[in-house]
Order: structure tokens, then sequence, then C-alpha cells
């Protein structure tokens, strides 16, 4: 299996325990004022679990059912590190504005850079094309 892949459903997992830990907390304290838990708890869970599981088992499978690579490895590796830190941001600075923001600006380039990478690696293969 690719190294990104590896990494994005390696660094899923975590999160998810990490998700499954806040989540639990917040279940056995019992207070409605740990919002910022609540925030971190539901992000990890979306964009730490699902989003970095999706992308490590897209990158892994889909170019391979038209029996291409994937077309850009290095821009992976990009998406690999914007998609963590935008995570990690949005956890850690959340009501913090134009600061916040900006880690959701750096989200969806990371999923712009996915859609594209898949899109183009799905395509037809050579020896199919006329």
């Amino acid at each position: 299996m690719d190294p990104v892949a590896k990494n994005f459903i390696r660094l899923g997992v975590i999160y998810f325990l990490i998700a499954a830990i806040i989540g639990a907390l917040i279940m056995f304290t019992k207070r409605i004022e740990y919002h910022q838990l609540k925030y971190a708890h539901v992000h990890l869970n979306l964009l730490g679990w699902m989003s970095m599981m999706i992308y490590g088992v897209g990158y892994h499978i889909l170019p391979r059912f038209n029996g291409n690579p994937l077309a850009f490895p290095k821009l992976a590796v990009v998406h690999f590190w914007l998609a963590n830190i935008a995570l990690i941001g949005l956890v850690s600075t959340w009501g913090l504005g134009y600061i916040y923001k900006g880690f959701g600006v750096l989200n969806v380039i990371g999923v712009a850079i996915f859609v594209f990478n898949i899109l183009i690696s799905i395509r037809k293969p050579k020896d199919d094309e006329e």
C-alpha cells in the first residue's frame, strides 16, 4: 500500500480514538458548557476519522479500478499535510474568527486537491483510448 494512503488511514484511526475519548469525557462529566470539547469531538470524527479514512482508501483503491497509477503522488503528500494542519487548526482555534476560517479554507483546498487527483487518476487507461 502506498505510504500516503497508509498515513491517512493511520491518522484516521488515531483521530477516531481521540474523538471517542473526548466523547466519553463529555458524557461522563455531564456538563453542557464544554463547547470546545464538543466541537473537537465532532470535527475529529468527521474530518479526522471519516475524511482521512476516505482519503486513504480512495488514494489506494480508486485509481486501481481503472488500472491507472495515482496521477500526482506528490500532490497527495501535499494534501496529507494540508488536511492534517487544517484539522488540528480547526479543532484548536474554534471561535478565533479569521484564524479559524483560514484553517477552514485550508481544508477546502485539501478536498479540492483530492477531487482533482482522483478525477485525473480514474481517467481511461491509455491503452483503452482511441
